[in-house]
């Protein structure tokens, strides 16, 4: 039994060290205009990666923006209007941001995490 519990503390530990980490999120803060508001922002339910957590996407219906079937079914104007007016758990942003930064979060930030198919 004391074995599984150390096991299990020493593997928490490197989980949240690899985090700690992770390049891509460094770089993510070091990229600074609006990916600093999108760090400040967003990225605490969103993540680094668009991804979004297990739990926003299973329960809170989260979108994960690496997700090439929703970005091609998602206009900026509708992500716009999600941004400012908030959608479900997300507050709105309206107000806290000014119009150019939430324009600038959907076309550059979310938009970013969009890989097209090849055909």
């Amino acid at each position: 039994m004391k074995k599984i519990v150390s096991f299990s503390i020493i593997f928490v530990f490197c989980v949240l060290l690899s985090y700690g980490c992770n390049s891509k999120q460094q770089a993510l803060s070091e990229r600074g205009g609006i990916w600093a508001v999108y760090d400040r922002e967003c990225r605490k339910c969103h993540k680094v990666n668009g991804n979004g957590s297990i739990v926003g996407r299973l329960i809170y219906k989260m979108p994960n923006f690496t997700n090439t079937k929703w970005q091609d079914n998602v206009s900026d104007s509708r992500l716009i209007i999600s941004v400012a007016n908030g959608k479900g758990k997300m507050p709105g942003y309206k107000g806290k941001l000014k119009d150019e930064e939430i324009v600038d979060l959907v076309k550059t930030c979310v938009r970013s995490y969009y890989q097209p198919q090849e055909q």
